[in-house]
């Protein structure tokens, strides 16, 4: 198997250096097979990530693609996506977050995720690999399904080290899409900010009917830093302050959830916009409804 990585990066040098590193250090230790090459788009960094980079002296083959400055995860992760798709002869796509470290088991649970889905679907799927918070050992991201379609709620699918367990949507940590996906799929939708294109993805994969399998043990380790907030710093800012945080990429992000809501439940889509507003102007009611929504 021959396999692309695919990275986008702003600063983080030496988180960017300890993943690659771990990338390199699991295969060697595992001894596998799979050939890789790394894609990754630096998108502008001001810490010198470009040059420390340059400098490693990487065993596999480092392709270092300039971004725009402006590209956010999403955009850097299509900038890398498209510079892999146009080289050519890849088997599949590792999509690989530069804040998560690979984990030894990950290399024999891509292969055999590989063979398991073309032996039981007939065709190559997405394979999602788990992480682990690296300090608590608790789960932070990987595949989950959605359990109640009128909000969204969802429920992780654990690894449980013995079987591949499908789901229907999949953060894009650590996640190996196979070239039968890209073939009929292509790459991310290029409208989205930052975020979500991984989710999107996975799950418009799913409804097409290719196998999301969640892979057999844990494959990396990665702090959740998106875990929900009860909203004291939110409520504390002024209403424009607010507006402005909800449509920050890196604060709510409002335009990516709306384009989720209209790309794949788009009954959901006027209630949504509704909600964020409604959060803006009553966000003390709207952080109670939502927790008493999720639980």
């Amino acid at each position: 198997m021959n396999i692309a990585v695919l990275i986008t990066v702003f600063n983080r040098k030496e988180k960017t250096i300890a993943c690659l590193r771990s990338l390199e250090e699991t295969h060697r230790r595992a001894g596998s097979t799979i050939k890789y090459a790394v894609y990754l788009t630096d998108d502008g960094s001001t810490d010198g990530t470009r040059e420390a980079l340059s400098e490693q002296g990487f065993a596999f083959d480092l392709h270092i693609l300039p971004g725009t400055g402006s590209l956010y995860w999403n955009g850097g992760m299509i900038n890398s996506w498209q510079a892999a798709v146009d080289c050519g002869g890849y088997d599949g796509y590792l999509w690989l977050n530069n804040d998560t470290t690979v984990l030894e088991p990950f290399w024999s649970n891509l292969a055999e995720a590989d063979a398991f889905a073309r032996q039981t679907y007939g065709r190559g799927g997405i394979y999602v690999g788990s992480t682990r918070d690296a300090h608590t050992g608790e789960f932070s991201y990987g595949g989950f399904n959605f359990t109640n379609r009128l909000t969204l709620k969802d429920q992780f699918v654990m690894p449980d080290g013995q079987h591949f367990r499908e789901c229907q949507c999949a953060h894009g940590n650590i996640t190996f899409v196979s070239a039968d996906v890209v073939e009929k799929m292509g790459i991310f939708y290029d409208g989205y900010i930052h975020g979500a294109g991984d989710h999107d993805y996975t799950y418009r994969a799913w409804r097409s009917h290719f196998p999301i399998l969640v892979m057999k043990d844990y494959a990396g380790e990665c702090e959740n830093d998106h875990t929900f907030k009860d909203g004291n710093s939110f409520r504390g800012m002024n209403l424009r302050q607010r507006i402005a945080h909800m449509k920050s990429p890196f604060g709510y992000n409002f335009h990516n959830t709306l384009l989720f809501q209209k790309r794949n439940f788009p009954y959901r889509y006027p209630f949504v916009w509704v909600a964020g507003y409604m959060k803006c102007l009553f966000p003390g009611l709207m952080f109670r409804l939502y927790h008493l929504l999720r639980s």
